[in-house]
Parts: C-alpha cells; structure tokens; sequence
C-alpha cells in the first residue's frame, strides 16, 4: 500500500515542478527553476523506489495519468487556462486507461 502512496506523492511533486515551470518564465527566473529541478527530482526518485516493488507498465501509466489530470485541474484553477468539455473528456480518457492497464496485472 505504501508503493501506492508513494506514486500520489510523485504525482503531486511532478505538478509542482511543472506549475514551477510556468513560474520560472523560460527558465529566466532562478528561484522556480531550483523548484522545477526539485520537484521532478522527488517526483523521479519516488517512482525509482516503487518500480521496486510494482511492475512498470501500470505505475508509468498511472503517474503520468493522473500527473495530466492534476496538471490541467491546476492549470485551470490556479493559471485560468480554462476547463472545457474536451479537456473533460480527454481526462476521463486518461483516467479510463490507467484502470484498464491497472486491471491488466
């Protein structure tokens, strides 16, 4: 169960490193790049440690999945990007998919 925790945990530490991307402005900001660069090394880390224990397949899907998901509920809540019906239907997609692989193994 902990494997699974772990995989939240690198979803959320991904969105962060991506919502610290679009604060860095290109990179030209230092203090968000040093956030992105953190983010994602948590982010990679966790997924190091529960590939130990979870086959590939399942844990990339369900990272990536649910990291789209979070990523545009951010966009959308925090950047004002928008939510539209298309954005809803490709994310439930998504979500659809990591089930399906999930229930797969």
């Amino acid at each position: 169960m902990l494997a699974y925790a772990m995989i939240g945990m690198a979803v959320v530490a991904e969105v962060f490193g991506d919502s610290m991307m679009k604060l860095s402005n290109g990179f030209e900001r230092k203090l968000p790049l040093v956030g992105t660069l953190l983010g994602y090394g948590v982010a990679f880390y966790l997924i190091s440690v529960v590939l130990e224990e979870l086959p590939l397949g399942p844990v990339y899907a369900a990272w990536t999945g649910l990291g789209i998901a979070l990523t545009a509920v951010v966009g959308a809540v925090v950047w004002n990007e928008g939510f539209t019906v298309k954005k809803v239907l490709g994310l439930t997609a998504i979500i659809a998919g990591v089930v399906v692989l999930k229930m797969g193994v």
